[in-house]
């Protein structure tokens, strides 16, 4: 399938030209060395000796000329295939190089296997070892991070635990410290490639020690490129953090992302400098010119525009010095990108795209490096690199809007490219340039196309590179959002609302749902990473009656569209969109401004009507009389991005509530909500409380929650054969415990949590302390340069208050015993720790419910939603309730005291929460009917 997990031009490039350390060991000392050549076409005669053979292809090889060398190497085998000489062993290594020279991997990764198969039958085991790390290299390149690690050192096991019959367990058999090194080196390129950055640094440091060692300068060279790279992706993972930090006007996070950035940024130019140094002393242009390239992005988001300018000068100087090759022509295409960038401010993130169009006057530098790629390529007879250099060629002059010649070059990179995610990427690009021509038809197709690819191919998402789930917006998201903006302009016609009994328009609305649920799919698994997979249901339809409906909304560029969905008598369905009178911006910034409202809970004036009034009006208000007239009693919202970060109850029509009318339900899509109806012979709870003061590192405070004890001692009374734990007895290793030992089918968790912008940024937090020791393995893990925590003295420190005008920052003056006892910290529950126990505790099974009553998500935040959803899924339950910010413990406690005595009476899930929140209104007529009390609570998943 080819480079089946990395979605983005840019990665793809770093993944074959910019690895960290791809030392090929087969080919032995002296060999296949790159030198100064002058190219031209070489005329070799008849070779009739397989030994001439092997000879002539060395002579092609060493001038660029790979496909000749192949074909030179390959005759030499046929002309003695019945022997297995070490002279045949060694033209079999040479083709595994060239191999890869020309992009045919799958023919390399089968070379390799067959010498290690010979290695294997001979007992040469030192041999066998490097080639096992040759083939793990080559699976690295193809995104492959765990296959390359299990043939490294095992299953994702750590260094000292590493298998029997592994790459680095032989070299350390053996004595072999060149198979260690190069071992260790490709280990911390597979593991920051899959994401898992401290292992990386951790192996490549081991690697830099044995290469100064024992004066192994191109080892020392990469393993310092693999440092450099690893805090690069630091810096990029936390310059992400502060934009969505800036988003919900966390000052503290703020600040605190970007110190952290700037440091791995620091420390990533010190090891790319002191990898240029050495290159330049050694003559290694190659490598030089790895890290000057390397260096352009922390340079580029931390100093002027002189150095970065003279870094790619030097760059492009030394590309000129080495001979034509694959790595060259990636080199030259990712050098072609990096000139685009200067003279831009500098970045706060990697800033390179597939789509992006940074500027339409695009530098003479770029044409020419891009020219010269394809030139290289199509010498090389190299389809692959070809079709990259076409395409970012097409890029360019899509930039400059000279579509005709856009769409040319983006054709012929289609027509050359060979794997799934070039052709997703030249479809979605010609499908660009088709809509700039007002050929929508045509572009609708190629757009679909691209979708079709991705789709494919969504279940790799995860286990791509970790800092592609912070690029997912740049280079997956337009496409489906494009589409679905393509289609719902056929169906728009005129006026405002369209859908009803118009069947053309039908269908182009059931295209833009169909499509929408896809990115909406791929969403979540990106935000999950590898921690979990998100499986579609078959047949979700059965969830629909005709007393429910489905809102949908769709947030555009430039303007929102929402679409109701019911279900007719006839059993089939119907769909109306209505468009929303405001630009997105707009109604981004009303929907961020009214959840700031609703949980402001001081606020005596209820100046949170206004805005939850003009949701109500964009929401709600258009469909109003479809609704009455088909008597729908629950709604279920499948809100788009934003607007997953407030809750639908509030929404207020000037007299009442939104949940004073209709019971109410989320989804992230249909198609992951289990339509079984509630077990009732399953409300049984599994409870767990904390009411003590808690921190966790960061270090975070969290308030003590004095009515969880009441809380869980209500649920335990109402449904019998419920238990309950509190504070020290809730740990990890007791839920799994108790959830082995007797079968509950809701799992409540009265615990503080946050839901982050990614699964690694949401937790929960536990009753088990942890002391320091423990918590400095999580320092770099929670965006913490190594510093932070032992320079760290305690005066005063901050907790976390997410309520009232304070959100979060109130000051807690520490007792000396306090300060003593800030020594441990809280131990968290990841979402991934969540999913490994339920999974093999259940086997399977699904829980009913998963309710989470202290958690919070940040405001201006579209993506800590989304944890939500995505903690449901790792539990595996078929609904959760869970609170969108913190509320007053005490009102919680009534609030789900009284859901949980609505589902011993038979109600729906929907319609117990939507009691409960009325009962609430009812009985407190006062200030305490503020949303900020009861709305905070949301049912997502199944409703039934």
């Amino acid at each position: 399938m080819g480079l089946r997990r990395c979605l983005k031009t840019t990665c793809l490039l770093n993944l074959l030209f910019l690895s960290s350390l791809t030392v090929c060991l087969c080919l032995g000392q002296g060999n296949l060395t790159f030198r100064q050549v002058q190219l031209g076409e070489v005329v070799i005669a008849q070779a009739t000796d397989w030994k001439q053979l092997m000879q002539q292809g060395l002579k092609r090889y060493t001038t660029g000329d790979f496909q000749g060398a192949i074909s030179s190497w390959e005759a030499a085998l046929s002309s003695n295939s019945k022997e297995q000489s070490e002279d045949k062993v060694t033209v079999l290594k040479y083709l595994v190089r060239a191999y890869q020279q020309v992009g045919q991997v799958d023919r390399a990764i089968a070379t390799l296997n067959q010498l290690i198969v010979y290695y294997q039958k001979v007992g040469a085991s030192l041999q066998l070892g490097r080639m096992l790390t040759e083939l793990a290299q080559v699976y690295s390149s193809l995104g492959q991070q765990r296959k390359a690690i299990a043939l490294l050192c095992g299953e994702n096991k750590l260094d000292p635990n590493c298998t029997k019959e592994t790459a680095l367990n032989i070299a350390r058999n053996h004595s072999d410290t060149l198979g260690e090194v190069t071992a260790l080196g490709s280990l911390g390129n597979a593991h920051r490639l899959q994401g898992d950055y401290e292992q990386a640094i951790n192996y490549f440091e081991k690697a830099l020690t044995i290469a100064n060692k024992n004066e192994y300068n191109p080892y020392i060279i990469s393993a310092l490129n693999g440092l450099g790279n690893t805090y690069t992706n630091f810096a990029k993972g936390d310059y992400r953090r502060l934009q969505f930090a800036k988003q919900a006007a966390d000052q503290l996070a703020v600040e605190k992302f970007t110190r952290n950035a700037r440091y791995w940024d620091s420390k990533a130019i010190t090891y790319f400098e002191e990898s240029v140094a050495l290159a330049r002393r050694h003559n290694n242009p190659a490598n030089e010119l790895r890290s000057l390239l390397n260096l352009f992005i922390p340079y580029h988001r931390s100093r002027t525009d002189v150095s970065v300018g003279s870094t790619l000068q030097q760059a492009l100087s030394v590309l000129k010095r080495i001979p034509d090759s694959r790595d060259k022509a990636y080199a030259a295409i990712r050098l072609a990108s990096l000139y685009q960038l200067l003279g831009l401010p500098p970045a706060t993130y990697d800033t390179e795209s597939a789509s992006r169009c940074l500027s339409s006057e695009v530098p003479f530098e770029t044409v020419e490096l891009l020219n010269q790629a394809v030139a290289i390529a199509q010498r090389l007879k190299d389809e692959q690199s070809a079709s990259f250099a076409l395409g970012r060629l097409g890029h360019v002059y899509e930039c400059r809007q000279d579509n005709a010649l856009a769409l040319k070059l983006t054709q012929q990179a289609q027509l050359v490219a060979g794997m799934q995610e070039s052709r997703y990427l030249w479809d979605w690009q010609a499908g660009r340039i088709l809509q700039a021509l007002s050929r929508t038809k045509e572009a609708i197709a190629f757009y679909e196309s691209s979708v079709k690819t991705l789709k494919e191919i969504r279940g790799d998402l995860a286990i791509t590179r970790r800092d592609f789930q912070f690029d997912f917006r740049d280079t997956v998201e337009p496409v489906y959002r494009e589409l679905t903006e393509l289609y719902l302009e056929q169906a728009r016609g005129d006026g405002e609302m369209r859908g009803w009994g118009d069947k053309n328009n039908l269908k182009f609305i059931e295209s833009a749902l169909e499509t929408i649920d896809s990115l909406r799919l791929a969403e979540l698994q990106n935000y999950l990473g590898d921690d979990c997979s998100v499986q579609a249901i078959a047949k979700p339809v059965t969830l629909i009656d005709e007393k429910t409906a489905v809102i949908s909304t769709i947030i555009l560029k430039n303007k929102v569209a929402v679409i109701l969905t019911l279900r007719n008598k006839n059993r089939s369905f119907q769909s109306q969109i209505y468009w929303v009178p405001a630009k997105s911006q707009d109604v981004i910034t009303t929907v961020n401004d009214l959840r700031l409202k609703l949980e402001k809970r001081s606020d005596l004036a209820n100046t949170y009507q206004e805005k939850a009034q003009q949701v109500y009006n964009w929401l709600i208000r258009p469909f109003a009389k479809q609704l009455q007239q088909a008597q729908i009693e629950t709604l279920v919202f499948i809100q788009d991005g934003i607007l997953r970060s407030i809750p639908m109850a509030a929404l207020y029509d000037g007299k009442q509530f939104l949940v004073e009318q209709y019971a109410i339900a989320s989804t992230v899509s249909l198609t992951l909500v289990d339509p079984a109806q509630l077990n009732r012979k399953s409300l049984r709870v599994l409870g767990f409380g904390l009411t003590k003061p808690s921190v966790v590192d960061g270090p975070i405070f969290f308030e003590p929650l004095n009515y969880v004890k009441e809380e869980i001692d209500s649920i335990i009374t109402i449904l019998p054969g419920s238990k309950g734990l509190m504070d020290d007895a809730f740990t990890p290793e007791r839920l799994k415990q108790e959830l082995t030992q007797n079968a509950f089918g809701i799992i409540h968790l009265a615990t503080h949590g946050k839901f982050g912008i990614d699964s690694r940024d949401t937790f929960l937090v536990t009753g088990k302390r942890i002391g320091d020791k423990e918590t400095n393995q999580f320092k770099i893990q929670n965006g913490l340069h190594p510093a932070t925590l032992t320079k760290f003295k305690i005066k005063s420190l901050f907790f976390e208050l997410s309520q009232e005008e304070t959100r979060g920052q109130a000051k807690w003056e520490l007792t000396q015993n306090s300060r003593n006892e800030v020594k441990k910290y809280n131990e968290k529950l990841t979402m991934n720790q969540l999913y490994q126990i339920i999974r093999e505790v259940h086997q399977g099974k699904s829980l009913e419910l998963l309710t989470l009553t202290a958690c919070e998500t940040a405001v201006g935040s579209d993506r800590d939603a989304l944890g939500i959803a995505g903690i449901s899924l790792q539990a595996g339950a078929r609904s959760v309730v869970a609170s969108l910010w913190q509320v007053d413990d005490e009102s919680t406690a009534q609030l789900i005291t009284q859901f949980y005595q609505e589902l011993r009476q038979r109600m729906s899930r929907a319609k117990a929460l939507q009691s409960a929140q009325k009962n609430w209104l009812q009985q407190h007529p006062g200030d305490r009917k503020h949303p900020g009390y009861w709305a905070a609570l949301i049912l997502l998943g199944n409703w039934l």
